[in-house]
């Protein structure tokens, strides 16, 4: 397979994380989250504890205080030397689209699922920093999507808009995997 960058947006629980996962164990790719960058954050500010909304508010902070586009640069920095495929997850800002964009072999795949799905998959999966009941839920979707954000917060929606390929996540996980396949054919 060539070298290839594939960016991917969501909200959250809509399956990012699978179609990453399908990405690595049968094409080798490796994976980075821009999350990463924002955990690192963290650890380096000796924050053990944290919420959804720390990760959002930590996140809008560097992309003040740093531009935009800060998480992308700070990835593709550490992944510079990475010679496998990459799928890169946790991208939230159309700025971080456009630095990716500049990059060859660079493609955006959204992820799309209902709410209510997302909503269990959440609770599935529990993991610490995830909002526990629907109404935390919901506010933190909100704020996600880039409900009441500026240009530097959380702007989901915004993203999902500019993707390259669109796949829907609302069925079986095997549906899920047919639209990756279909996808890669038309990209490698």
């Amino acid at each position: 397979m060539k070298k290839i960058y594939i960016g991917v947006v969501g909200q959250i629980a809509a399956g990012k994380e699978v179609l990453a996962e399908y990405l690595i164990k049968n094409y080798g790719f490796t994976t980075f989250s821009l999350s990463t960058v924002i955990h690192k954050e963290l650890d380096k500010r000796g924050v053990k504890d944290f919420t959804r909304k720390t990760l959002q508010d930590v996140g809008d902070e560097l992309r003040r205080d740093f531009g935009q586009d800060v998480l992308a640069k700070r990835t593709i920095e550490i992944l510079k030397e990475e010679s496998r495929p990459v799928v890169i997850t946790g991208i939230r800002n159309p700025a971080e689209i456009v630095f990716f964009k500049k990059i060859k072999g660079f493609v955006l795949v959204s992820v799309n699922s209902k709410r209510k799905i997302r909503f269990k998959r959440v609770l599935s999966r529990a993991k610490p920093w995830d909002p526990k009941t629907w109404k935390e839920f919901y506010k933190i979707d909100r704020r996600d999507y880039g409900v009441g954000q500026d240009k530097t917060g959380q702007q989901v929606g915004a993203c999902l808009i500019m993707s390259d390929y669109v796949l829907s996540n609302n069925k079986d996980v095997g549906s899920f995997y047919k639209q990756i396949e279909k996808m890669l054919k038309k990209i490698q």
